[in-house]
């Protein structure tokens, strides 16, 4: 393993730890779609096609910086998103089920916006344009807000 020495490198590591994860959702996201309810479901209809977009704006960072897309897994995101299947497995269809959903969702989208954040404060420290980072950022605390009010309704339904 490589050490990371430099502003530039740690932003790189942390731009493509989001890219993976935004690749994690991309993957997964139909496998829990499948397992949630319609409410969920529509979240998903919603974020997954934002997602992707988000990767194409970090793919873009990372090869600006002449740095290669591919980096280690992001072992976090990915193991939120075992989670949300390990509750989609073991969790009864309905309320309870998407609760579940919508805990494991948020904790991953929090994870994600304390990370665009990171990258966002080197970018800005090292002069590379961070408009895009912005963005994914607050794409994401929006998603982390309707994920907030999606729970409100799905504990509501619960018995």
């Amino acid at each position: 393993m490589t050490k990371t020495h430099t502003a530039e490198q740690l932003l790189i590591v942390a731009l493509q730890d989001l890219a993976d994860a935004e690749l994690a959702w991309s993957e997964r996201g139909a496998e829990l779609r499948e397992g949630s309810g319609p409410r969920v479901a529509a979240f998903l209809d919603d974020d997954l096609p934002r997602s992707a977009a988000q990767r194409e704006r970090l793919v873009e960072l990372i090869e600006a910086l002449q740095a290669a897309v591919a980096g280690d897994a992001n072992i976090w995101l990915r193991a939120i998103l075992d989670d949300a299947a390990r509750d989609i497995a073991s969790t009864a269809a309905g309320p309870l089920r998407d609760t579940a959903l919508v805990g494991a969702f948020r904790k991953g989208k929090q994870a994600e916006r304390v990370s665009y954040e990171t990258a966002l404060a080197l970018a800005e420290r090292i002069g590379v344009e961070s408009a895009g980072l912005r963005r994914c950022r607050d794409e994401e605390a929006a998603a982390d807000a309707k994920l907030a009010e999606l729970l409100v309704v799905t504990v509501g339904e619960t018995v």
